[in-house]
């Protein structure tokens, strides 16, 4: 059964880019101050030096983390001319990005990438899980967060349980924003193109000396997908969204509050929700940190006879202390509690019963030991209970290897699950599909083993390779009695390499390359359904290839361009390809950036997923963008 998913349209535009452009840079020329992007004159080695926070739960140079992750920063996603997160995330050489639709992605790490599959990777915004527990995944239509707003996105390849609980089995992507005080006056931002149009205005303020404040809004047009002859498939939306951050600091204490309001209109219904979330930090001295976090989340789909929500209370605590030769121990608990409502007067798919609440409880601890001056080992779990799956236990082990300074290798052994959700065990079609109300969480043993390192000050590289060994995945089988169910019936294993370096020509020319090569051996249970092996296995190509160049200009110009190519996909119905963004941007002043960008310029239309005949194509597009930011 396949998730659901919208049939979307809306008739014509909502605002006129070309006023909005014009308008802008009116406003634009009458700026008086701004400050470039935090992190334009950033070296190879100070980039090494970002501090991530999603291996340990707490900050480690990105040179020191031993894991395969890799950072997005704000300068990257500004360069990128990327107008949505899903299209960021293309930066990430260790992701497998597919547009299926105008709304709809599939995002996935390690393979399992389509629309139905693609269950395997825990997404989060400033500690948000936007995992939807209901169906198993990420609906991507719903995070239009803005663009400008974000710090960084570290995106970390392979099991992340031990901390992050279920659900994380072959990656996380942890989206940070950047604090009030980052972002204190205003700026707008309007696109305008032969596809999307986007608008985002943001309001900033100090408040005394140790607080701020920002407040924003966004509106957007998602332009439509065509069919394989070319013709418009009608799949256009819009939205509009808003939101608030404020952040009050002390001299150990730390308070954040923050919240979004969106609403998205769609062909025969919406989808609206809300969220807000505070968290609490204080630190005492260098070796102790404790943080508490807890937010709610509220989300509401209800188009073409279908209605789809989720409410989410999630509370949590940490705290990490170094004594002696415990680098770090950090540990904490949590309780999470859902309650979902699914109700479909389309067809006869339907959830027996049709709403229920989930209560979960989770308990972890990680512990980094230093063997001696080079060699640090870190041991750790997090046991979850469920009142829907029951008891996880997600142990980790990882062992780093400071060979110098500048190089380190890792190697690390963890187990990650992907608990049932309600799709899977509730979901039925009288006379044709049967619940299975026996369907158990899938499993993975994963083995890693990497190596990150600067080879000079102007080239740094990393590599990681990869063993996952996987147990109970899903599948639909026939049953005696001719009907069907869901069950778990598949098994095997994925391997791959994944790598990628950034090389600085000189101070105004860097060079970004990187690589991902898996391969699949996955084995079906006797009665398992092949017709649909590709939708619960993955269309996972065999490999990607990226390059992004970034080269300064004279008279304040900029040339990005951003190259990937994608071949040997698991079908033969989504054929290999390649394809070009370029970005021509223009620093007139230090108030006002105007680009002119292109994607998917190497063909007309192609293809990402989804099964010959059935599919959307994604057209070559334009976007001509403003930025006016004043202090």
């Amino acid at each position: 059964m396949k998730k659901y998913q919208r049939s979307t349209s809306c008739g014509g535009r909502t605002r006129n880019s070309a006023y909005l452009i014009f308008t802008a840079a009116i406003f634009a020329l009458r700026a008086q101050a701004d400050t470039a992007g935090d992190l334009s004159n950033l070296s190879i080695e100070e980039l090494g030096n970002l501090p991530v926070t999603s291996v340990y739960k707490r900050p480690e140079p990105l040179a020191k983390a031993p894991a395969s992750v890799y950072v997005i920063t704000q300068e990257d996603i500004r360069r990128s001319g990327a107008d949505s997160l899903p299209e960021v995330l293309r930066l990430a050489p260790n992701l497998e990005v597919a547009r299926a639709d105008a709304a709809s992605y599939s995002i996935s790490a390690r393979g399992f990438n389509t629309y139905q599959a693609s269950n395997k990777l825990l997404v989060l915004i400033d500690g948000r899980s936007i995992y939807t527990p209901l169906h198993a995944g990420v609906y991507w239509d719903q995070e239009q967060i803005p663009l400008q707003d974000i710090e960084r996105i570290e995106v970390v390849s392979g099991p992340g349980g031990s901390l992050w609980g279920s659900n994380a089995v072959n990656g996380v992507i942890n989206v940070i924003t950047r604090t009030a005080q980052q972002t204190t006056g205003g700026a707008i931002e309007t696109r305008g193109g032969t596809a999307d149009d986007t608008m985002t205005g943001r309001l900033g303020s100090n408040i005394g000396e140790n607080a701020a404040f920002r407040i924003y809004a966004q509106g957007f047009d998602r332009g439509y997908t065509v069919n394989q002859s070319g013709a418009s498939l009608n799949d256009q939306w819009h939205g509009r969204q808003v939101g608030f951050r404020t952040d009050w600091y002390g001299s150990n204490d730390r308070l954040t509050a923050q919240g979004d309001a969106f609403q998205n209109t769609v062909a025969g219904g919406d989808i609206k929700g809300e969220n807000i979330l505070t968290r609490w930090e204080s630190q005492h001295g260098s070796r102790s940190h404790f943080e508490a976090q807890v937010y709610y989340d509220r989300v509401r789909r209800d188009a073409n006879s279908v209605l789809d929500s989720l409410q989410t209370f999630d509370l949590s605590a940490q705290q990490s202390i170094s004594i002696g030769e415990h680098q770090e121990v950090v540990w904490g608990l949590g309780h999470r509690v859902t309650r979902d409502q699914f109700i479909n007067n389309q067809n006869f798919f339907v959830l027996v019963p049709d709403e229920d609440t989930v209560r979960l409880s989770n308990l972890f601890a990680q512990d980094t030991i230093s063997l001696d001056k080079s060699v640090a080992l870190t041991i750790g779990s997090k046991f979850e209970y469920s009142s829907f799956s029951g008891f996880a236990a997600l142990p980790s082990v990882r062992l780093a290897w400071q060979a110098r300074y500048d190089a380190m290798f890792w190697t690390a052994v963890s187990r990650a699950v992907r608990t049932p959700s309600r799709i899977d065990r509730e979901l039925t079609a009288p006379g044709f599909l049967d619940a299975a109300d026996d369907f158990k969480s899938e499993t993975v043993i994963a083995y890693e083993a990497g190596y990150r390192g600067q080879l000079s000050q102007d080239f740094s590289w990393s590599m990681s390779l990869y063993y996952n060994d996987y147990d109970r995945l899903r599948m639909v089988v026939q049953t005696p009695n001719g009907h069907f169910r869901i069950d778990n019936a598949m098994r095997g294993s994925t391997s791959g390499v994944e790598a990628w370096g950034d090389y600085q020509i000189n101070n105004r020319w860097r060079l970004s390359a990187g690589l991902n090569l898996i391969a699949k051996d996955l084995r079906l249970a006797p009665n398992a359904l092949t017709p649909v092996l590709t939708q619960h296995a993955g269309n996972d190509p065999h490999h990607q290839y990226f390059l992004r160049t970034s080269l300064d200009l004279p008279h304040d110009l900029e040339l990005d361009l951003d190259f990937r190519a994608v071949g040997g996909l698991s079908t033969p119905e989504v054929p290999s390809y390649n394809e070009l963004g370029a970005r021509l941007g223009w620093r007139i002043s230090k108030q006002l950036n105007i680009s002119l960008v292109g994607f998917n310029l190497l063909d007309s239309q192609h293809p990402e997923t989804g099964l010959a005949g059935a599919r959307s194509e994604i057209r070559r597009s334009a976007q001509l963008g403003i930025t006016w930011r004043m202090r």
